[in-house]
């Protein structure tokens, strides 16, 4: 039972298949109720959310397939037809079509669908009542704590919208035809600000991290309703990771056939089998069967009729198909059993408070659900499982650890949250809280975000950890800094690895024989070998173990990894002596230390009192057992401790191992590569940060990848396909790096990347459908060929579907054997193999084993040999070892190994492998890494669109790409500029705290802040130069608040000039001139607002950035002047201040860092005793890293940038600028400047005749009335 979030770009995909869509908008008014369940087609969609009220709908209402198409497609007013913000493509949208609305689909467990489709009508009806309640609830709190907006240039501020407006749409079952009541609640992306009014985007950030805790919130309600309506009690079924909550009383096995079409499928297949039989007059032979079975796989797979038929015909459908697979099932027992167990909310009265969650706790101890550790619970499962979190992902664990006791809805919340509270208030907060909330600013929507927070510090954005975390952080980075001693001087290293290299055919590049050397050589605790798949890894470690080895013992070297599948493979890295960091920790723990103590006294006493000789040496052989245990359990001093694969290894286990190396006297090699996927459980970022700071030695030359002209001899095209690769691993770096969207040369890089691929034909493109015929081509293809193959499928649902149509395919080509009973394997996702197939096991159990006693791992991919004696004999694809795998496992743990999730494929390495990525998914930088990696010989990426019908509905409405091609390239070039890097907490809290004080975002709050106050002004000044209509238009543009700071600092600067721009003609037509910002472009209406905030900036403030400001806040923005004294000048002045300390923060790094160019700039003090400050702000706003001179290269372009870098060039070099003595600084006398005017770069000369007016001081706001002269 969850809630799934889906970015929509149209909701056509909602309103296929509902009745009106086929039957047309209206035909269903005035029908009775009865006809919502007997009329063919799902039901008409109906509004949902508080919002629904500002755009002709309500809440409950049925919306007609025009007003979806109008507020989501088109991003209209469906009762006025206004558009609701500009729906158009802008600059960054890389062809992508806008985010038009969200799609929640909302779906129970199977046990609610089965009585839902069997029980009485007005069982149905309450289980209705209880599902539609449950969406109306979820949405409701979705809009009171996470739906928000955000404002200010920039989205610097968060700040509340009006409710949210959309529609739920009713399903009724799978696409499989299974009952399955679930829910699509379509939310339109645009949302009416609380502050101004005007239409806007609905905040992505809040919805996505909030939607696990949304969903378990669904969940739970979803449970408390049904029990308060019909009294039914609930029971957890475990299936692997969380408890699925079931209801008592149905069945198991009735539950099972509803969730599979496999009986559906094997009847067709009998009938079809009979009639070519009775046609033929002779049995059909195996591999005919197959085909058959095949063939109808595929007529059915994804069949869905014409038109929906009614509810009714399908719950005969239904109890037809459980009357066939389960006759033996009595729907009125399975009723009646349902009946008779009652579930019990938990009673909360009026006056209970806060001690909600104290009540709570003490029910889930009464009745066994928890331990009434609820607190510690909720804390421990947020911990351990990610570094960092936010409030969301607290109350998302206290709901799960909630699950298990009803109460009463409305307390769900209360309850849940005052323990996600308490749980919170033991973390550590990693985000600065940088304003306080104003007085007498509580409740007002454009300064108080809740929580006594404003706008510009939203509680929802804190990221938090633990104290735990933090002090681990701190113990692991220190063991890279503190001294431990080597075995090899580095000159004698070098010596060695050259007699390793020859003794071992030369297998050692220069970047390994460095790492190597590094490491031998190391005089630190801690020390790093880090290196993309196939760079070599292993190589370098098997060199550097021998040779440590050589230098310190035989037992010198200690390999520690985090499942017993990589201790395999370390060990045939580094030779013995491996296990893995769990089995480490529990031998160290307190409690086993103790009972091998009891044991020990136990034997010694023993030992006195045997009265045998026979008994006394098995006596002293377990003691001596013992001490060879403890010995390989525990580390020694000239000890090289290596952790593989410690990107997944949490960071507290490293700080416990360094903690351990240090009082032992041995060292610690971390290993591994961070730019993989991050699947480490709990704090990570560790070897990340390693990587990022420049710890440890890096490999680059690649070993995996091999373009063996032999290997394409079967090809097509032989050994001259172009798909062969030489350069393809080099490839993969790039891919692994990805590129900065900030730095144009970087994101060219990226994209002669993507030109390689496709010129190597390794990048593919076309709708979804055809990527995943095209996907599957290509393995069966290969596999036609004899290689391994792997293809990575977007969901599970994918997976599953690939896998079962490789095996019936290749039974039908012959390629794997019949199943005939004997030889046949149930795997544990419902599918069945046979000898010849792919395999994957999912679980770690050290009771299946491999050569060597190598225990069975997940991930552990195999090709079935034969079955015999109730085991699959299998041959491992990594290393060909055989296998012997008991058919009760496989039933179990295993999985068709043909096709995989990104995730899953981690680790796996095939000859060949296809990557689909449907459309609407998102791919970070390392996802497509990983992907790109699987193969050795061959690696494609398929990017898949929209068909061709949505593709130009999307192109309509927001001028999206169509060419699926193009849509392709920038699809790959988004997740080259993606990156999910796991940061440590302590990298996080420096991330949060530079960001917050950032100066161009310090300088955005400001003008926000200040455009509250100046927002009146600026209208009463509109009001005096232009006609009604155009100040209405300015007031009305979702740029006014962009004006109105942007109007706060020119009038602040300098009153006349700003008002002689403002007055200027701005309606195009009159304003004389082209291409200004906001004067429209492709058919667009002119934003006035914009157009004028352009101007004040080129024409005003841009030629002030870097000018001598005593008086001003950091040499920056000008003080705001105003009489009245209210919540947003209060908010001000605390921004004034923010900026002043963080200026003065840069001046002072700037002196401590001491950097080459330094001299050039404090030369001048004496006459310019600012100017320090002020190089420093610049060159934190630009992102300048030039270590010779101060400023850095001459911008080439003009504008804002190059007008700063022109005024500050000025000051350095003893020269006037253009501002030089322009006007007095508030407060106080002229600055002496020389008279020496420099070149102003041309486009800056707009405003020229202006800037010879005598401006006069700035003037607070209330002095100015509407009407009086300027």
């Amino acid at each position: 039972m969850t809630i799934r979030l889906t970015k929509l770009s149209n909701a056509e995909y909602a309103l296929r298949d509902i009745r009106e869509a086929t039957m047309g908008d209206g035909t269903l008014k005035g029908a009775s109720p009865a006809g919502y369940y007997t009329a063919p087609g799902n039901p008409p969609g109906r509004w949902i959310g508080s919002a629904c009220r500002l755009v002709g709908g309500r809440e409950g209402g049925e919306a007609t397939s025009a007003q979806v198409r109008g507020l989501i497609n088109e991003r209209r007013d469906p009762a006025s037809g206004r558009l609701l913000g500009d729906p158009r493509m802008e600059a960054g949208d890389q062809g992508n079509a806008p985010v038009a609305g969200w799609d929640l689909t909302a779906t129970v467990p199977k046990s609610v669908s089965i009585m839902w489709a069997f029980a009485d009508p007005d069982t149905r009806q309450a289980i209705d009542r209880c599902l539609d309640q449950a969406a109306r609830m979820t949405i409701a709190y979705l809009e009171d704590e996470y739906a928000r907006t955000r404002a200010g240039r920039g989205g610097v501020a968060s700040v509340a919208c009006d409710g949210l407006a959309g529609f739920q749409f009713d399903h009724w079952d799978s696409r499989d035809g299974d009952p399955h009541p679930h829910k699509h609640i379509v939310i339109s992306n645009r949302v009416r600000r609380g502050t101004d009014g005007q239409w806007t985007a609905l905040d992505g950030r809040l919805v996505y991290q909030s939607t696990l805790e949304v969903s378990e919130y669904h969940a739970n309600l979803v449970r408390d309703l049904i029990t308060r309506e019909l009294g039914w009690s609930w029971e957890a079924r475990q299936d692997g990771g969380n408890p699925i909550w079931e209801i008592q009383g149905v069945p198991r096995r009735l539950i099972d056939v509803f969730s599979s079409r496999d009986a559906e499928i094997s009847g067709e297949v009998e009938r079809r089998i009979a009639l070519e039989e009775a046609r033929a007059g002779r049995p059909v032979t195996d591999r005919r069967r197959d085909e058959i079975h095949r063939d109808v796989w595929l007529e059915t797979r994804r069949a869905k009729p014409a038109r929906q038929p009614s509810l009714a015909d399908k719950r005969r459908m239904w109890a037809d198909k459980k009357d066939r697979d389960a006759p033996d099932i009595s729907i009125p027992d399975m009723i009646r059993d349902v009946n008779s167990y009652h579930g019990e909310a938990v009673r909360v009265t009026e006056d209970a408070g806060e001690s909600i969650a104290g009540l709570v706790l003490g029910r889930m101890a009464e009745h066994g659900t928890g331990d009434g550790r609820a607190i510690e619970e909720t804390l421990d499962r947020v911990t351990s499982k990610r570094t960092t979190w936010r409030t969301t992902n607290i109350r998302a664990e206290a709901q799960r650890v909630t699950a298990g006791v009803r109460m009463d809805p409305r307390d769900r919340i209360r309850a849940a949250n005052e323990i996600a509270g308490q749980a919170a208030a033991r973390c550590i907060r990693l985000t600065p809280t940088r304003y306080s909330l104003p007085e007498g600013a509580a409740g007002d929507p454009a300064i108080d975000a809740g929580g006594g927070r404003t706008v510009f510090d939203p509680p929802a954005l804190d990221l938090y950890t633990t104290q735990d975390v933090l002090d681990a952080e701190r113990e692991a980075m220190g063991a890279f800094d503190e001294t431990a001693a080597a075995p090899y001087t580095h000159e004698d290293a070098a010596r060695a690895l050259d007699g390793w290299k020859s003794a071992h055919d030369g297998r050692l590049s220069d970047d390994q024989m460095g790492a190597a050397a590094a490491t031998l050589s190391g005089t630190t605790l801690a020390d790093a070998l880090i290196g993309a798949a196939g760079t070599g890894k292993t190589t370098t470690m098997r060199a550097t173990a021998d040779l440590w080895r050589r230098a310190n013992g035989p037992d010198s070297v200690m390999g520690l990894a985090t499942s017993r599948r990589a201790v395999a493979e370390l060990a045939d890295s580094i030779g013995g002596g491996c296990t893995t960091i769990a089995m480490l920790r529990t031998w160290h723990s307190p409690e086993a230390a103790r009972e091998r103590g009891r044991e020990r006294d136990m034997l010694r006493a023993g030992l006195a009192d045997a009265p045998a000789a026979g008994q006394r040496l098995l006596i002293r052989q377990r003691l001596a057992h013992m001490d060879a245990l403890d010995a390989q359990y525990s580390m020694r001093a000239g000890q090289l401790v290596v952790v593989d694969e410690a990107g997944m290894v949490d960071t507290r286990d490293i700080a416990w191992l360094a903690r351990m190396a240090r009082e032992a006297g041995a060292r610690l090699l971390l290993t591994g590569d961070p730019d993989q996927l991050d699947s480490v459980s709990g704090a990570g970022g560790l070897l990340g940060w390693a990587q990022r700071t420049g710890r440890g030695s890096r490999l680059t030359t690649l070993w995996r990848f091999t373009s063996e002209a032999g290997r394409w001899a079967r090809d097509p095209d032989g050994p001259a396909s172009r798909t062969r690769w030489e350069q393809e691993g080099g490839a993969t770096l790039r891919l692994r790096r990805g590129g900065d969207r900030a730095r144009d040369e970087s994101v060219r890089e990226c994209e002669e990347t993507i030109r390689e691929y496709k010129a190597h034909g390794r990048l593919h493109w076309g709708e979804d459908p055809d990527m995943e015929e095209l996907a599957y081509r290509m393995c069966l293809d290969w596999q036609s060929m004899g290689k391994t193959t792997l293809l990575i499928a977007g969901t599970n649902d994918q997976v599953k579907d690939m896998n079962r149509r490789f095996i019936l395919e290749r039974r039908a080509r012959g390629l794997d054997e019949h199943p005939t009973g004997p030889n046949t394997i149930p795997l544990s996702d419902g599918l069945q193999a046979t000898p010849g197939d792919q395999i994957l096991c999912r679980r770690n159990d050290r009771s299946v084993t491999g050569p060597g006693g190598r225990r069975i791992e997940n991930g552990m991919l195999f090709r079935v040999l034969a079955v015999r004696d109730g085991k699959a004999v299998c041959e491992a694809l990594s290393d060909g070892d055989r296998w012997d795998i008991p058919l009760s496992f496989a039933a179990g743990h295993c999985q068709a190994g043909y096709a995989a999730t990104v995730h899953r494929s981690q680790g796996m390495t095939v000859d060949r492998c296809a990557a689909l990525f449907p459309s609407g998914s998102d791919v970070p930088c390392n996802l497509q890494y990983v992907a790109a990696t699987r193969g050795r010989e061959e690696n494609h990426l398929l990017y898949a669109c929209p068909d061709k019908d949505s593709r130009e509905l999307d192109h309509r409405l927001t001028g999206a790409q169509t060419d699926p091609e193009r849509i392709a390239e920038a699809r790959m070039l988004a997740a080259m500029l993606s990156h999910s890097d796991t940061l440590t907490a302590t990298e996080t809290r420096e991330r949060e705290t530079r960001e917050r004080m950032d100066l161009n975002r310090l300088i955005r709050e400001h003008d926000h802040a200040a455009g509250l106050i100046a927002g009146p002004h600026l209208k009463a000044k509109l009001a005096e130069r232009h006609d009604p209509g155009s100040v209405r238009a300015i007031a009305d543009s979702p740029s006014f608040e962009w004006l109105r700071g942007t109007w706060s600092r020119a009038w602040m600067t300098d009153p006349k000039r700003a008002l002689a721009i403002i007055g200027r003609p701005i309606r195009p037509e009159r304003a004389g001139k082209t291409g200004e910002a906001g004067t429209g472009r492709e058919g667009r209406e002119p934003d006035l607002a914009a157009l004028l905030a352009a101007r004040l900036n080129t024409g005003l403030l841009d030629r002030v950035n870097g000018v001598v400001h005593a008086d001003w806040a950091g040499g920056m923005v000008p003080p705001i002047r105003s009489d009245a004294h209210t919540a947003a000048l209060d908010l001000s002045r605390q921004n004034e201040r923010l900026i002043e300390l963080r200026t003065r923060e840069l001046e002072r790094q700037t002196r401590q860092a001491g950097p080459a160019w330094l001299g050039q700039v404090t030369n001048r003090e004496a006459d310019d005793p600012d100017l320090l400050r002020d190089v420093a702000a610049y060159r934190a706003m630009w992102s300048v890293d030039d270590p010779e001179t101060p400023l850095g290269q001459q911008p080439a372009a003009p504008g804002r940038r190059a007008q700063h870098w022109a005024n500050l060039d000025a000051r350095l070099n003893a020269r006037a600028n253009p501002m030089e003595g322009h006007r007095p600084p508030l407060g106080g006398a002229p600055v002496e400047r020389r008279d020496i005017t420099p070149k102003i770069p041309h486009t800056m000369r707009g405003m020229e005749e202006t800037w010879r007016q005598d401006p006069g001081p700035s003037r607070p706001y209330e002095s100015y009335a509407p009407g009086s002269p300027a």
